[in-house]
């Protein structure tokens, strides 16, 4: 498959407005949850009113809801992916009637959307992906727009399809917007009812966040041509799906099998010694998967050096691979070896798998 570089992106989290100030503060370790108002939650035994703890994008998504916060985190990120870089092509119809539009969002939830059954696709596509697409004013051709409502691993399932497309020649490079907010009174209620958040009461679970981050992935040929800045290259990208046959607590053979098949392209007979991002968000489902999985790869990963982005931010959905792929680029220790690859890995709530290894490159 043809080689594939990233040569731009942006982001907007609970801890940075920019990609460079969100990586340098989780890599530092920063983190800024704070109550929010959007659903209270009764103590057991006192019957008090408690508010949960997240991680809000605070002072910038007060006053939308979930749509709208996802319009608000895309254009953020994508403002900051394009003030960031060196675009002079940005004015240039020929740069983005070659470029794809992939966007990546959580699954439809037909009661969170307020939808009929099966209707929650269509009112995505109808009020956030239309609207998105008229708000970025990008003359990006409407066939090579695509949504991509899978989750966490969307962002993998992105990078397999643009080079997919690169080496077809349909497309020379492709914007990818992951956004996703647990930040939403329905939607927090409805994880609540099914005990997946972390409480005062529960410590087995996740803290909600919400993140939007835009990357550029391009085709390395397109990249050399017009003297791109490259901040990393992809070395290898593969999806799965878990079957959906077993409960989630029983996952791990696909993720394993995508973990097995991007390190053999790199190190096929040696231990992994560089950076692994992964989506470990503090529920016992995900930590019985990544068991599974390190029982399944043996030592491979005993040299790797894991790192959790939702100690910073929380579980920021679908927009955490393509969070665990800024990271890997971006604000990186100067005192390691910058030439040490990074795998990302991700896995959605139902079944989709993915991982990327992505190898920094020195400006």
């Amino acid at each position: 498959m043809m080689q594939s570089v990233l040569t731009g992106a942006g982001a907007v989290t609970s801890v940075g407005r920019g990609v460079a100030a969100t990586c340098a503060a989780i890599h530092a370790g920063i983190a800024r949850p704070r109550r929010v108002d959007e659903l209270m939650v009764v103590e057991p035994e006192s019957q008090e009113v408690i508010a949960l703890q997240a991680h809000p994008v605070h002072g910038y998504m007060e006053g939308f809801s979930l749509l709208g916060r996802w319009m608000r985190l895309a254009r953020g990120c994508v403002r900051d992916l394009l003030s960031s870089g060196s675009y002079s092509e940005v004015g240039s119809r020929r740069f983005w009637e070659s470029t794809g539009l992939t966007v990546v969002v959580s699954p439809p939830d037909d009661q969170v959307l307020l939808t009929d059954e099966g209707k929650g696709l269509e009112r995505i596509q109808d009020e956030f992906l239309a609207p998105l697409y008229s708000v970025l004013g990008l003359p990006i051709l409407e066939r090579n727009v695509e949504l991509l409502p899978v989750g966490h691993a969307g962002t993998a399932q992105a990078f397999e399809q643009g080079m997919r497309r690169f080496a077809a020649r349909e497309l020379e490079r492709v914007l990818i917007i992951a956004v996703d907010s647990y930040i939403d009174p329905l939607r927090l209620a409805e994880l609540v009812e099914a005990g997946r958040l972390k409480t005062e009461e529960q410590p087995v679970g996740f803290m909600p966040g919400e993140a939007g981050v835009a990357l550029l992935l391009e085709a390395e040929t397109s990249a050399r041509r017009r003297s791109a800045t490259v901040s990393g290259r992809v070395l290898a990208v593969a999806t799965d799906l878990e079957s959906r046959d077993y409960p989630r607590v029983q996952r791990g053979r696909a993720l394993a099998d995508c973990l097995q098949r991007i390190l053999d392209r790199v190190a096929p007979s040696s231990t992994f010694k560089g950076d692994l991002y992964n989506d470990l968000n503090g529920e016992a489902w995900r930590a019985q998967e990544w068991g599974r999985v390190r029982v399944r790869v043996g030592q491979r990963l005993d040299a790797a050096r894991w790192h959790l982005p939702c100690n910073s931010v929380g579980d920021v959905g679908a927009a955490s691979g393509a969070l665990g792929v800024c990271l890997a680029l971006h604000a990186r220790d100067p005192f390691q070896d910058v030439a040490v690859p990074s795998i990302v890995l991700s896995s959605s709530d139902l079944g989709e798998v993915g991982g990327i290894i992505l190898e920094p490159v020195c400006t």
